[in-house]
């Protein structure tokens, strides 16, 4: 059960690695196609795609879904399984920071003025690739948690009958 489970969460994190990454790459291919650089940061009608919390947030999904595909093919590791817990537990904070600092922005609650962080501004917040993102991630992060009960489970089963 636990391969299975950490093969689910492989996949989950596979999905977000798609959709990140194709959103990302779209940002990439209109920004180049407008400036002609990828490396112009100041002055831009849309955001450079290296600054945007969609490029972090791709870079994270991809982080964590290697480090899900060496925990799937090695044996339990249980410490490897905590730290990916941990990590996919800051992820959904990130995503979730973003996604407030979005609503603010959508909402006009606030008037930050400064530069735009977000790969989709002016968009409603469900709709977004960030909230599809906190998505995939919450729901690996609590994969993750409940491969965690399995391995502590396993293991004191494992400790009565040794």
């Amino acid at each position: 059960m636990y391969k299975k489970v950490l093969t689910l969460q492989t996949i989950l994190l596979a999905g977000g690695v798609f959709i990140s990454w194709t959103t990302t790459l779209g940002q990439f291919r209109t920004f180049h196609t407008l400036y002609g650089t990828l490396f112009r940061f100041n002055d831009c009608a849309i955001p450079n795609p290296f600054v945007t919390a969609c490029f972090y947030g791709a870079v994270a999904f991809l982080v964590a879904f290697g480090w899900s595909l060496w925990l799937s093919l090695g044996s339990e590791n249980r410490t490897g399984e905590r730290y990916l817990k941990n990590f996919l537990l800051f992820a959904v904070l990130f995503a979730i920071s973003v996604l407030t600092y979005e609503s603010l922005e959508y909402y006009k609650v606030f008037s930050f003025g400064g530069k735009i962080i977000t790969c989709s501004p002016g968009t409603p917040l469900y709709t977004t690739p960030c909230f599809y993102g906190m998505l995939f991630f919450l729901t690996s992060y609590f994969t993750a948690l409940v491969t965690l009960r399995f391995v502590s489970v396993k293991s004191t089963i494992d400790n009565l009958f040794s």
